[in-house]
């Protein structure tokens, strides 16, 4: 009920935002610029299905549909990731521009890889799907659809392009969020948003480093030969599940035991009855 009233009185003024202050005020043009690219990636994802001419391609355009869906999804997660970035520490200097720049080329080349590889999993995902189901259906026919896309000689190769891209992605977050835990004093944040901030700054280092570890082991596989083994790179990534947990234990213990006030608008979580802070807000 405390919360509906303050939502009508216009006091909740922005996302969960319980550690950070909101320092972002309105739209930078970075921030426009930024949102345009973006939009620009979401577009080069769509305009890269061809459009179906016949049955079997209008199948295929079916699965792209999927691959387009999955990766626009992907894309928006990153862009909230951005967003939140700007609104929470909203730095306009140099440094923040060469790497926002940096993150907006990854952007836009990783569309290519991501929902190359999604297409690539969904295709092998229904075609194991139909024969563990027992659909009747021409094996050969679909198959040469399914490897139209890429064979399995090829997806060490792939899964190095893909990681490459997912490495940098990470890496740009991680630097802007070391950058901005450099500019404490100026930002003059709470010990709070610096425990927040290298958490979150840690987080995307090792996303970073798991990434490096997939890539090794595909070049394992291109070099042996056994492209089967670069399936190993792709699941290298449910690493990071494991190793962000044991950064959240090590982190916990390193939780600052007073909170700070936050001279912002009341947020959601601040206006809630439970007044713990979840720290993945």
């Amino acid at each position: 009920m405390r919360i509906r009233s303050q939502l009508k009185k216009g006091a909740i003024t922005s996302p969960s935002t319980s550690i950070y202050q909101q320092r972002g005020e309105g739209s930078s043009r970075l921030e426009q610029l930024s949102d345009g690219v973006f939009a620009l990636a979401i577009t080069l994802l769509l305009i890269s299905s061809k459009i179906p001419e016949t049955s079997e391609e209008l199948i295929s355009f079916t699965g792209d549909i999927l691959a387009f869906a999955a990766s626009t999804i992907v894309l928006i997660a990153i862009w909230y990731q951005h967003y939140l970035y700007f609104l929470r520490f909203n730095l306009k200097d140099k440094r923040t521009v060469v790497l926002n720049t940096f993150l907006l080329l990854v952007v836009l080349f990783y569309v290519y890889p991501l929902k190359f590889v999604i297409s690539f999993i969904l295709r092998y995902l229904g075609y194991g799907l139909l024969i563990l189901l027992g659909i009747d259906f021409d094996r050969e026919a679909y198959y040469a659809l399914v490897t139209s896309v890429s064979s399995w000689e090829t997806l060490p190769t792939i899964m190095i392009i893909y990681s490459a891209g997912y490495f940098s992605l990470m890496l740009a977050f991680a630097l802007l969020y070391r950058h901005a835990n450099r500019q404490k004093e100026v930002l003059s944040l709470t010990d709070w948003e610096r425990w927040k901030s290298s958490k979150t700054m840690f987080q995307y280092f090792i996303q970073a480093g798991v990434a490096i570890v997939s890539i090794l082991i595909s070049l394992v596989a291109e070099w042996t030969n056994a492209p089967w083994y670069a399936v190993a790179g792709g699941f290298a990534y449910f690493l990071i599940g494991v190793a962000i947990y044991i950064l959240d234990r090590v982190f916990e213990k390193k939780k600052p035991s007073e909170v700070a006030k936050v001279p912002v608008a009341i947020s959601i979580d601040s206006a809630a009855t439970d007044t713990s802070l979840d720290p993945d807000s």
